[in-house]
Formats: structure tokens, sequence, C-alpha cells
């Protein structure tokens, strides 16, 4: 998935959600050693892979991305709560780039929501 596309569905999913366009975006960029391995918490927030390696398994309440698996038939890009993303490499490091988009909390102040 691309960044372009990654924006428009966040854009689409948080406007369903009735967040309309009060949320934010963190592009993040992991570098994974071989066999390593790094967890987002990111319960209330939607976790989107970009571009991501063959080499990269993904996988969290919403589903799973690994390509090297033969028996999963659709490829998750899309994730919520506890995200785990392994690299399945022994010999080399693994670029992983994902969309973080987090819902702005609202805030009252003098008596207005901001």
């Amino acid at each position: 998935m691309t960044e372009g596309l990654a924006i428009e569905i966040a854009g689409q999913m948080m406007q369903e959600q009735g967040i309309g366009d009060q949320y934010i975006f963190r592009y993040r960029h992991f570098q994974l050693s071989p066999l390593g391995k790094v967890e987002m918490k990111g319960h209330n927030e939607l976790i989107i892979l970009i571009r991501p390696d063959d080499l990269l398994e993904a996988y969290s309440k919403a589903g799973i991305y690994n390509v090297q698996d033969e028996r999963i038939n659709e490829m998750q890009y899309l994730h919520r709560g506890v995200v785990t993303m392994i690299n399945q490499s022994d010999k080399q490091h693994l670029q992983v780039k994902v969309l973080q988009v987090i819902p702005k909390l609202n805030t009252l102040r003098n008596g207005r929501v901001q």
C-alpha cells in the first residue's frame, strides 16, 4: 500500500467512526534486526503497513500479513490494537514503514470541547 492510498483510507475510516477530521498522522520507520520483533500498542489507533517487505510478518486482532505463509488467503494492511511485526529473515535487517492514525482526544477548556 502506498502512502497516498493509506492516507485516503485512513480519512474514510475516521469519517465512518465519527471522528471526522480530528486525527493526526505519525509516519513511523522501524529497522528490525534479523529475526527481530517490535510491538506497537495502539488500542484506539489505526496502523497501516506501507509497502511491506515480503519478509515481514505483521499481525493484530484485525488480521495478519505474511506472504511467506501460503495458508493465508487475504493479507491485512490495516491493523488495530497491539500490532506485532517480525523480521522473518535470519540474515538481513528489515525496513518497516507504517502510518499510525491517532484520533485526537477531546479536551474541555473554558466549558467548550476543543
